[in-house]
């Protein structure tokens, strides 16, 4: 019986965020790749790959890869038009816009938590006051002041007359 080879398991930067990140990387990957065909074209020595963005960097680095190869190079197309496809995406609204440092801890963790791959859509939804709203292909979570507080109307109408008095 022949022996199994390991699969490897690409991983996503906690800096790609979402689908927007996703496509973007797609698009320098695919930009990245027409540039190293013209160059080895050109030359005949070594080739020295050209600047790339920091999300790109960071995806090459935890990964492990050199894009001068051609079967990593393949590999990171791949695994990026996989997760394109087949990753499950949240939609999360807050009332106020999300630092990116926040996002990404937030990304990190869904990440460690949920599923390695997923991505992450920011929705801004000012009338929720505090809190969010979690969404996803098949799940609603309300966790806003707003419903909070619409839930509890009569509490809340209670108690404001009991401090009135």
């Amino acid at each position: 019986m022949a022996p199994k080879t390991a699969t490897r398991q690409f991983v996503l930067p906690d800096s790609v965020v979402g689908p927007v990140d996703l496509g973007r990387l797609l698009r320098e990957l695919e930009t990245l790749e027409d540039t190293l065909v013209q160059l080895r074209l050109r030359t005949d020595g070594a080739l020295k790959l050209p600047a790339m963005s920091r999300l790109l960097d960071q995806t090459v680095a935890v990964n492990k890869l050199d894009l001068l190869e051609t079967a990593d190079f393949q590999k990171l197309h791949q695994f990026l038009m996989q997760t394109k496809a087949h990753a499950p995406v949240l939609h999360i609204s807050f009332g106020a816009d999300p630092s990116p440092l926040f996002t990404q801890k937030l990304v990190g963790w869904l990440r460690k938590e949920i599923n390695p791959l997923v991505l992450l859509t920011v929705g801004l939804q000012p009338s929720i006051g505090a809190g969010c709203i979690v969404r996803s292909t098949n799940k609603y979570f309300d966790f806003s002041l707003r419903d909070h507080l619409s839930k509890n109307r009569q509490l809340l109408l209670s108690k404001l007359q009991e401090v009135t008095r």
